[in-house]
């Protein structure tokens, strides 16, 4: 594990040194976005390490065989995901950040990662119905990092819980970003379908273990 974290961390030195200009999209706007450069999307975007590694080692300490991540960014903590796993879906709205995370897991030899281009709203719907037609098992880990904004969260747990396997963890990412955000993580804490919720700060998880009691409490890494 620890070879392919700092092959992983090698591309993040990259990515920030790279100040090759892409042109984003805003979905928002329906329109092409403002052009930025590789390493200040790097700086602004990427998880940091410690984080990133943690997600990682939970995916690999639970021995997960599918997990789910919404928002990509350049597909680093999605490459610790992938070590820790059998399979990784991701979801990416930007195409131009989207081809960037593909070089990246192809430059480090991921092989297990599928990615699905385009606006979650149009993509998720998509893909539950190609899980209902493959019988998909469901996934040990769903990794929320995108659209911070606490109505669009609590949207995709509600929309994505019942593809969470019994004792598998729901991570939402960003849960103290603003005060909408923390309203929403509230509001989820207190679902009486979860048995655990642990506030990390920088994001929060969820499970329904049934081998667990209902509990909620705050862990700082």
């Amino acid at each position: 594990m620890a070879a392919e974290n700092a092959m992983i961390e090698g591309r993040r030195k990259h990515l920030k040194k790279d100040t090759t200009s892409i042109q984003r999209v805003d979905f928002g706007a329906g329109s092409q976005g403002a052009s930025q450069t590789v390493s200040d999307i790097a700086r602004r975007s990427l998880k940091r390490t410690k984080h990133a590694a943690a997600l990682g080692n939970l995916a690999q300490s639970m021995q997960a065989e599918h997990i789910l991540e919404l928002g990509t960014s350049l597909g680093l903590t999605t490459a610790y995901l992938a070590t820790g796993a059998h399979a990784v879906t991701t979801c990416e709205g930007d195409p131009a950040i989207a081809k960037l995370a593909r070089e990246q897991w192809n430059t480090l030899g991921l092989t297990n990662i599928a990615i699905s281009e385009g606006p979650f709203a149009e993509t998720i719907p998509v893909l539950i119905e190609e899980w209902r037609a493959k019988n998909h098992p469901g996934f040990d880990l769903i990794f929320i990092d995108g659209h911070h904004i606490g109505s669009a969260l609590i949207a995709y747990v509600k929309e994505l819980k019942p593809w969470l396997r019994p004792r598998g963890v729901l991570v939402c990412d960003d849960i103290h970003w603003s005060s909408d955000m923390e309203q929403a993580w509230g509001q989820l804490i207190e679902d009486a379908h979860w048995t655990q919720a642990v506030d990390f700060y920088e994001w929060g998880m969820l499970t329904a273990n049934p081998d667990l009691t209902k509990e909620i409490r705050s862990i700082r890494l």
